[in-house]
């Protein structure tokens, strides 16, 4: 699948493509940031204009609203929140980015990461998902979903 990268905290892409501006790739390249590489965008700037993103090979940086929007990304993942978030969908939970409380809280529901859950509901909010294993729902809160980083996994890896 392949789509703009995501703007949102916790989002994670490989690169296929540095987009149609000639001027914003050539200062892409620049940068280090090539496709193949794998962006995850760590923070938003209070007013959403500029973010600061990582690579793979442990650069941080940050780019312009603008400039993001034009690279073409394969999300590899993204929080529970995102749009691309699909009903029926299996996902694994790849990290949980709160604090130790909301760890705790989630941990307590069975909410970890390696786990495999799949979207009920979309309903914003409240998310409904099942715990693939334990055949058990549970409803968030956009704010929890906010902070559950997801991947999406295919049939053979449930």
């Amino acid at each position: 699948m392949s789509t703009r990268l995501s703007i949102q905290v916790g989002s994670e892409c490989i690169i296929r493509s540095l987009g149609q501006d000639k001027k914003i790739a050539r200062r892409l390249a620049q940068m280090g940031i090539l496709p193949g590489s794998r962006l995850k965008v760590i923070r938003l700037a209070p007013f959403g204009k500029t973010l600061e993103l990582s690579t793979d090979q442990g650069q941080y940086f940050a780019l312009r609203d603008d400039e993001a929007n034009v690279l073409d990304c394969e999300m590899v993942a993204m929080p529970l929140s995102n749009k691309a978030v699909k009903i029926d969908q299996y996902y694994r939970i790849r990290s949980l980015i709160g604090g130790k409380t909301f760890q705790q809280k989630m941990e307590q529901q069975g909410i970890i990461p390696g786990v495999i859950i799949q979207i009920r509901g979309l309903n914003k909010p409240p998310i409904l998902i099942e715990l693939f294993q334990e055949k058990k729902s549970l409803a968030l809160g956009l704010g929890e979903a906010e902070k559950i980083i997801i991947e999406e996994i295919d049939d053979s890896q449930r």
